[in-house]
């Protein structure tokens, strides 16, 4: 009974990120656009050049682009080969494009990513820096309401700077983003509910799933019903 329950989630994810993927444009078709984003439930958009305005479903990720989620909103944001970065609810980010490579600033709230294993994509937070160790790597960041700032690794590693010091974060650890932080490895129990926190997406169990897997579900089962984002302001 586990055994099937675990293959019906690991399906049911891979089904999820398959539609998100195969429902939004090609990434890099125009000058300016490095990915593609994809909502469901509260999202907003804003740039320096325009206010906020409310997410359309499917949209091209255009360099500038601030992205933010209501409190049942859920986000992915598809950078071709770079990766792929998930917003859950309240959470907030800005894209860049350093020219170099993607350059995505976290504001606040929980935000999931994947890393491709030659991905050029940075990720910063409270002033860290962010990115692959020459290796796929799955995990989040989280920011809290007192701008308290981790970054978990599930699957992988990362580089992490801060300060001016660098430091290698692996599988099942964590590191508070402050100067004179060090990794901590999490408890088995703890590693393993980091992510989904035993809760339910779409009516699908999100133990087992990565923290980016709970986006896909909550992103791909709306995907998959042809539901629009009922954002409001």
């Amino acid at each position: 009974m586990k055994h099937s329950a675990a293959i019906k989630t690991f399906f049911a994810s891979a089904l999820a990120l398959a539609v998100v993927l195969t429902t939004v444009p090609p990434v890099g078709a125009v000058a300016g656009i490095f990915g593609t984003v994809q909502a469901t439930g509260q999202a907003w958009v804003a740039s320096d050049a325009s206010d906020w305005s409310v997410l359309a479903r499917t949209r091209p990720l255009v360099a500038g682009d601030r992205l933010k989620t209501g409190s049942d909103g859920y986000l992915l944001a598809d950078l071709g080969n770079q990766g792929v970065v998930g917003l859950y609810g309240g959470a907030e980010i800005t894209a860049n494009d350093s020219g170099s490579g993607p350059v995505i600033d976290i504001l606040k709230g929980k935000v999931a990513f994947h890393l491709a294993p030659t991905s050029a994509m940075t990720l910063k937070a409270e002033q860290a820096g962010i990115t692959a160790d020459k290796a796929a790597v799955d995990g989040y960041v989280e920011i809290d309401d007192e701008g308290q700032a981790v970054v978990v690794v599930e699957e992988g590693s990362l580089t992490v700077q801060i300060a001016g010091l660098t430091h290698e974060v692996e599988r099942g650890e964590r590191l508070e983003l402050s100067a004179g932080a060090e990794p901590v490895r999490l408890a088995g129990a703890e590693a393993g509910a980091a992510a989904s926190s035993g809760t339910t997406v779409a009516g699908i169990s999100s133990a087992g799933l990565t923290a980016l897997g709970v986006v896909a579900v909550g992103v791909g089962v709306a995907a998959a019903a042809g539901g629009d984002n009922v954002a409001s302001e």
